[in-house]
């Protein structure tokens, strides 16, 4: 069986964990806790980071090629479009996930979780917000009437959905100047992987 070690609300565990819903992989979680290093961690992945997945004698610590490696071996076309054109752009649109969508909700998350609400940097935040719809706008334009980022739900879905998923516990959810963008989170949380995956808790301040 698929090993996953991860922490529960991190986007880049929570992506995988609704890949693996998706495709009613069986698999088994190891608990990790944020600024803790885990020795199978350590010893398994050079980042020594969480996700890190290990399938026989596979073992993959980024979270994207762990998506593409299930994927490959589980369900080919699933999760990836087969079209080298389509299949490149749900990759892009996985790496902004990571990059350019991570580091706009990074202002605002930390913040929030790592402060009692009376500590807060206003200025930051507003900050945060402003690079938070930025990134909306331009997901609302790459979406384009589709219900899902590939025509049908794939791995951009799963890394978006997770990031947006984030954004949500923390008070800062999709807003009504993006009904498209509205429209494929409520999608994405109905799903049934949505709800198996979902985290058992965030992190709160005191």
């Amino acid at each position: 069986m698929i090993r996953l070690y991860e922490r529960t609300d991190c986007p880049f565990c929570w992506k995988v964990r609704i890949g693996l819903e998706e495709l009613d992989i069986p698999y088994e979680t190891v608990a990790t806790r944020l600024g803790e290093k885990h020795p199978d961690v350590v010893r398994l992945s050079p980042a020594r980071t969480v996700p890190v997945m290990v399938d026989g004698d596979s073992v993959i610590w980024e979270s994207a090629v762990i998506l593409d490696y299930l994927d490959s071996r589980y369900a080919p076309g699933q999760l990836i479009p087969p079209d080298p054109a389509e299949g490149a752009r749900v990759r892009l649109l996985h790496a902004y996930s990571d990059k350019q969508l991570g580091a706009c909700l990074r202002t605002l998350v930390f913040e929030m979780r790592s402060k009692p609400e009376r500590d807060w940097d206003r200025g930051l935040l507003e900050e945060g917000r402003r690079d938070w719809e930025v990134c909306q706008a331009w997901l609302e334009g790459e979406l384009g009437g589709r219900d899902f980022f590939g025509g049908q739900f794939g791995a951009a879905d799963c890394a978006l959905g997770a990031r947006f998923g984030v954004a949500e516990a923390y008070g800062v959810a999709v807003n009504s100047a993006h009904p498209g963008l509205q429209r494929w989170f409520e999608a994405i949380t109905s799903r049934s992987s949505w709800q198996a995956a979902y985290p058992t808790s965030f992190i709160r301040s005191e």
